[in-house]
C-alpha cells in the first residue's frame, strides 16, 4: 500500500443531510482538492484553514463550496488533509468525487483513512478500534464506553505495563553484556517485586475486562403476564413498531418475540413472552409456549409484570410475580384507556398501548431500576475486548513462567526471554507492532471515507 499517494471518500452518511463531505488524504491532497476549483494554486495555502471556494461543475457552472485545509502534518491523518463540505446532495457529491478520481486521486479502502492515522502514531489499535465503536454506537451508554476507549481509557494501562517490562528487559540485557564483570544493574529481588507488580496490574485489567465484556450482552427486561393482558400491545408501543401480533383473542402469542430498544439513552433487550396459563397432560403447544416463558424470565434483569387494569390482580398474577425478585419487579396496569382509568392500587404504573399514556413513564422507570442495579456500567468495543483478553492471557503466563524462573534460579537469559516475550504481545495489542493480517481484519470492518 502506497501511503503517499492521495485518496478521496465521501465519508457522510449515506442519506439526506444538510451537507455531503469529501475527504482527501495524501502528499497531493490539497492540489487535487483545488484542481475542481477556480483557484487551482495550492502554493497560497500553507497553514490550516477554512476557506469557501467555487467548484466548477458542467456546463460552466459554479457552486460555492467550503473548503478545510490541513496542508501538513497536523490532519487525522499527520498527511495533507482536505474536506470539501458540499450542499446536502448526494449527487452532487458523486459528481465531484467523480472528478476528483479523474484528476489522479484513488477511492479509498474501507478504514483507510483511520489506518493511515494509525500508521502515523496518531492512534494506537484499541483507539482505532474505539473509531468504530463510536460511528456504530446506539445509545448514549455505548457511546461514551467508545469515547473514553478512543481518549486511551484502556490502552493506557497497557502501555503503561509495556514500557515498565521494557525497562526491566533493558536493565537485565545490561547486566548480560556485562556478565564478565559481575555487573548487576538490578537485583533478583527488585525484579521479582516489579514483574509481580506488572502482574497484579494486568491480573486486575483481565478481570474487568471480563467484566465489562459479559455486560456486552444488553439488559433483558421482560413482559409476563396472563394471555390477552396486554403484553403485546406494550411490546409494541415500548418498541414503536408492531412486530408482537395483537389480537382480542386469547393467547395469540405463542413464543416469545424479542427487540433491541432504547429506554431514555440505555440499550435494552424487550423480550415479549407467552401468557401464563395452566397447562394439561398431553397438551404439547401450551407446554412449549410455558417452557419457553419459563426461559425467558428465568435470566431477566427486570420482568414487567402487565395486569388488565379491568380484571385486576389475580392469583396466577400474584403467583407470576413470585419468578421474579421483587428488586426487579415492575407492576404494570395495562389498558388504561380513558383519562379516568387512572392507576390501580395494585400496579406501580398505569399505561395505554391504545394512547400511549404511560409508555414513556415506563421506559424512565426501566432505566432507573437498571441504573439502579448497575447494569449500566462501562463496556468495551467487542473487537478490542477479544483481542486483548488473549493478549494480556498470554502476557500473564509469560511472567508467571518468568516469576518461577525468578524463584528457581534460573538463568537471567531464560528470564528475559519471557519478558521479552511478554512485550511482544502487549506491543501486537496497542499496535507497536502489527501484522498485515491484524490490521486486515480490524480496519475492513470500517465504511469507506473513515
Amino acid at each position: 500500500m502506497d501511503l503517499e499517494q492521495t485518496i478521496v471518500a465521501i465519508s457522510s452518511a449515506p442519506g439526506i443531510g444538510g451537507r455531503s463531505i469529501i475527504r482527501l488524504s495524501g502528499a497531493n491532497a490539497v492540489c487535487l482538492a483545488l484542481s475542481v476549483t477556480t483557484k487551482p494554486d495550492a502554493a497560497t495555502f500553507t497553514t490550516s484553514q477554512v476557506i469557501p471556494l467555487e467548484i466548477c461543475l458542467p456546463g460552466e457552472r459554479r457552486l460555492l463550496a467550503d473548503f478545510w485545509i490541513w496542508p501538513t502534518s497536523r490532519s487525522y491523518t499527520k498527511q495533507p488533509q482536505v474536506e470539501i463540505h458540499l450542499p446536502g446532495s448526494r449527487a452532487l457529491a458523486d459528481l465531484v468525487l467523480l472528478d476528483l478520481r479523474r484528476a489522479g486521486a484513488r477511492l479509498a479502502q474501507p478504514g483507510e483513512f483511520t489506518m493511515r492515522a494509525f500508521l502515523a502514531g496518531r492512534l494506537d489499535l484499541t483507539q482505532a478500534e474505539a473509531v468504530l465503536g463510536v460511528i456504530d454506537a446506539h445509545g448514549e451508554q455505548r457511546f461514551q464506553s467508545a469515547l473514553r476507549q478512543l481518549s486511551g481509557g484502556l490502552s493506557g494501562p497497557l502501555q503503561n505495563a509495556r514500557n515498565d517490562l521494557i525497562e526491566l528487559l533493558a536493565l537485565l540485557e545490561a547486566g548480560l553484556d556485562f556478565v564478565e564483570e559481575d555487573i548487576e544493574f538490578i537485583e533478583m529481588e527488585e525484579l521479582q517485586r516489579r514483574v509481580t507488580e506488572i502482574y497484579d496490574s494486568l491480573a486486575q485489567l483481565r478481570d474487568q475486562i471480563r467484566t465489562r465484556s459479559t455486560n456486552q450482552a444488553l439488559p433483558k427486561v421482560v413482559l409476563l403476564g396472563l394471555p390477552n393482558a396486554g403484553k403485546s400491545s406494550l411490546f409494541n408501543a415500548i418498541a414503536g413498531s408492531d412486530e408482537a401480533i395483537t389480537s382480542p383473542i386469547s393467547g395469540t402469542t405463542r413464543d416469545f418475540i424479542t427487540r433491541d430498544v432504547c429506554c431514555e439513552n440505555i440499550d435494552v433487550q424487550l423480550v415479549d413472552t407467552a401468557g401464563h396459563e395452566a397447562v394439561e397432560d398431553g397438551d404439547v403447544i401450551r407446554k412449549f409456549m410455558a417452557d419457553q416463558t419459563r426461559f425467558a424470565t428465568e435470566d431477566c434483569d427486570i420482568g414487567i409484570l402487565c395486569v388488565d387494569a379491568e380484571a385486576g390482580m389475580s392469583a396466577q398474577d400474584r403467583e407470576l410475580s413470585q419468578r421474579i425478585p421483587a428488586d426487579q419487579l415492575l407492576i404494570v396496569a395495562t389498558k388504561c384507556d380513558t383519562p379516568e382509568s387512572g392507576c390501580p392500587p395494585f400496579a406501580a404504573y398505569a399505561t395505554s398501548a391504545k394512547t400511549g399514556s404511560g409508555v414513556a413513564s415506563l421506559q424512565q422507570a426501566i432505566a432507573n431500576k437498571l441504573r439502579e442495579m448497575e447494569l449500566t456500567e462501562d463496556t468495551l468495543v467487542p473487537s478490542s475486548a477479544v483481542r486483548c483478553l488473549g493478549a494480556i492471557e498470554q502476557t500473564l503466563g509469560a511472567l508467571t513462567t518468568c516469576l518461577e524462573g525468578i524463584a528457581g534460579y534460573h538463568s537471567e537469559e531464560l528470564i528475559a526471554s519471557e519478558i521479552r516475550y511478554a512485550i511482544g504481545q502487549l506491543s501486537e495489542v496497542v499496535g507497536a507492532v502489527y501484522t498485515d493480517d491484524i490490521l486486515d481484519v480490524i480496519f475492513s470492518r470500517f465504511c469507506i471515507g473513515k
